[in-house]
């Protein structure tokens, strides 16, 4: 008898460990961005009404405000630079503003082997702005954006 139960014990763990279920449809709603999102800005480009400008004005400002506070003091170059760096940053939903990466060429690197950690002060040092606002779902969300920088020596 107790061999059968054993028996019994063993198809059915063999049968139950071929169990299949069916696939699971997990939906996750998406988010559509749409004309009435805002995208981030700052109070100066915040008055503007065209969605168009008042992101060209965001973008301009924002370069302005990240070569501003560009600390190039020991740092020397030994041949002539005009070259542009594509700056990757991340405005979370609180504002705050943080450099991601930095995408240029070996001249640069070469002539300025530390400008990630340069970019990365002079970013770390801007104060936080207005973030992007979702307005379908009333949220206030992170963004990140590519800005070109411009690096000219004399």
């Amino acid at each position: 008898m107790m061999k059968i139960i054993k028996l019994f014990f063993l198809i059915f763990l063999i049968l139950g460990c071929n169990y299949n279920p069916k696939n699971l449809d997990i939906s996750i709603p998406s988010v559509n961005w749409s004309e009435n999102d805002e995208p981030p800005s700052i109070k100066l480009c915040d008055k503007i009404s065209s969605d168009t400008e008042r992101l060209i004005c965001f973008k301009n400002n924002l370069i302005k405000l990240i070569s501003e506070n560009l600390d190039f003091t020991k740092t020397y170059v030994k041949k002539h630079l005009n070259d542009t760096i594509l700056v990757s940053i991340l405005i979370d939903k609180s504002g705050k503003v943080s450099f991601l990466n930095a995408l240029s060429n070996l001249k640069i690197k070469e002539e300025i082997p530390l400008i990630d950690r340069i970019l990365n002060d002079a970013i770390n040092r801007l104060p936080n702005i207005l973030p992007a606002t979702k307005t379908n779902i009333g949220v206030q969300v992170s963004s990140k954006f590519e800005l070109p920088l411009i690096l000219k020596s004399d």
